[in-house]
């Protein structure tokens, strides 16, 4: 095993989606990913570690350490139930066997949490007059036509990043359905533009409301 979770609680969650947003090439997921655990008032329920991620500690203001870690939060009051992984730190390797045995935990972990859908958000620098496009990739053919009538364009061709990879394509193979959402935008660091194109998308291809 090269990770492990730190559990605080085991949430009761009712057929939850997982919301996924790791600093990459872009900031973009991990800016909405943290935009959507404030609105959502979303609780943070457990951490994971890794041997993978670099060997550091972060200090804080007071002198504490702690190691590099994904944070996993949680709300029941987004319908449907949303759990969200967010993280800055990336897998200091580029060995495959780190990237499958990383994100293969975290698929099986999404999935004893009885998630149903895996959203993973991202972002690519665009051309000029290309910014706020959506494009989408996903594990089956009923998620494209869904984002494609909800206006994405479909990802074709391409080779996609480590992270995003490994969870489509573990997700397919545990037989659990994801979509990759990306946002062309005009320039790594996100804008709260930004932000806004990719989670308003994200709320209606995913249908996630506020409980009233």
């Amino acid at each position: 095993m090269s990770g492990f979770f730190v559990e605080h609680y085991v949430p009761s969650l009712l057929k939850p989606v997982m919301i996924v947003g790791l600093r990459g090439y872009t900031d973009l997921g991990y800016q909405c990913a943290k935009r959507f655990v404030k609105n959502f008032g979303a609780r943070r329920f457990a951490e994971y570690y890794n041997e993978w991620f670099p060997d550091l500690v972060f200090v804080d203001d007071n002198g504490i350490c702690r190691l590099p870690r994904w944070l996993l939060h949680e709300s029941s009051l987004a319908v449907p139930n949303v759990v969200v992984l967010s993280g800055v730190t990336r897998v200091a390797t580029d060995d495959p066997a780190a990237h499958y045995s990383t994100f293969n935990e975290l698929v099986e972990f999404a999935d004893r949490l009885g998630v149903q859908t895996i959203y993973v958000l991202d972002g690519l620098v665009a051309e000029d007059g290309e910014e706020g496009i959506v494009q989408v990739a996903a594990t089956s053919s009923e998620l494209i036509e869904k984002a494609h009538l909800l206006g994405a364009q479909v990802l074709k061709e391409v080779a996609l990043p480590p992270a995003p990879s490994m969870l489509l394509g573990l997700s397919h193979l545990h037989s659990l359905k994801a979509m990759l959402v990306v946002a062309s935008m005009p320039e790594p660091r996100s804008s709260d533009a930004d932000v806004d194109v990719l989670l308003h998308f994200l709320k209606r291809v995913a249908g996630i409301n506020a409980e009233a």
